[in-house]
């Protein structure tokens, strides 16, 4: 086999790796908009894009970060070298359309902005009387279930790790379309002991079949609800509440660190349609007469 050609596809392989991960770092690592940059403000102009004082100065600190001498001439060139080299990268990334053809960059990207909209909303500040007013309309969110009737379907972790994610989007999928939780529990899991009482338990009778991390997550569920994949021992479990019987309201200042978690990610949920509606409304879309409404 000719070694050359292969060698060849490794480096295109790693250079569209490296170039999709710029496209995601240009958009999750900085807040400036490039094009709007007054001349001024740049260091360096690479055809209509600039690349910002603040951000150079942030790319040179990050390189420093372990070295005990002062910056040398040759440092402060590498920096702005490789800033640049990422801009044409970029750049020739959007001209030659992999924002339009490659699904795994657009997913990427897309994540990126979520986290982007995600990081400006974190930096809110959340006062005592808006935590209080939350945990007082959500008690019942917070409020463990004294007792318990939990349903799983065990996926065992194997010694491929992209065969395993490929089978827990499997069981999610299957779930999210309605399928019965029993029913995918057949099909779609493994064998595990001991099997659960089809009947209401005490948390702590619960521990002896979950253990104290599963029992405490199903705990907290919402009546009737079904978990996400829980990572626990061999491999991951997805519960689903079949009955419960709610039992006393934790005092506030017990879990306060867990509220104020409950209520970052109900922000950042709010936050995240209000900016989808954002670009909507800025967006001209079109949709054909098939398409659904």
């Amino acid at each position: 086999m000719d070694n050359s050609g292969e060698d060849n596809l490794s480096r295109r392989i790693l250079m569209a790796g490296a170039l999709a991960g710029l496209l995601i770092a240009l958009i999750a690592s900085t807040q400036i908009e490039r094009a709007s940059l007054e001349q001024t403000g740049a260091i360096a102009r690479i055809n209509d894009a600039h690349i910002d004082r603040t951000e150079y100065a942030t790319a040179l600190q990050a390189l420093l970060a372990d070295k005990t001498k002062s910056p040398t001439s040759k440092d402060r060139r590498l920096v702005l070298d490789r800033l640049i080299e990422e801009e044409l990268l970029v750049q020739r990334g959007i001209e030659i359309g992999l924002l339009d053809g490659d699904a795994a960059v657009r997913k990427a990207v897309a994540r990126a902005v979520i986290d982007f909209a995600m990081t400006r909303n974190a930096q809110k500040q959340i006062s005592e009387d808006e935590l209080r007013s939350f945990y007082a309309a959500n008690k019942a969110r917070f409020t463990p279930a004294a007792r318990l009737q939990i349903e799983r379907l065990f996926v065992r972790r194997s010694d491929d790790a992209a065969a395993d994610m490929a089978r827990l989007d499997s069981v999610r999928a299957a779930l999210r379309q309605g399928q019965d939780f029993t029913e995918a529990t057949l099909q779609l899991g493994d064998a595990i002991l001991p099997p659960l009482p089809r009947s209401l338990l005490p948390r702590k009778k619960m521990y002896d079949y979950l253990g104290p991390r599963l029992t405490e997550t199903a705990s907290r569920l919402p009546g009737a609800s079904i978990s996400d994949a829980i990572a626990d021992g061999d491999g991951w479990h997805f519960l689903r509440v079949v009955r419960s019987e709610p039992g006393i309201p934790p005092e506030f200042e017990d879990i306060r660190p867990q509220i104020l978690n409950a209520m970052q990610r109900a922000s950042d949920d709010a936050a995240l349609i209000e900016y989808l509606t954002w670009l909507k409304e800025r967006a001209s879309i079109s949709l054909a007469d098939d398409a659904p409404r």
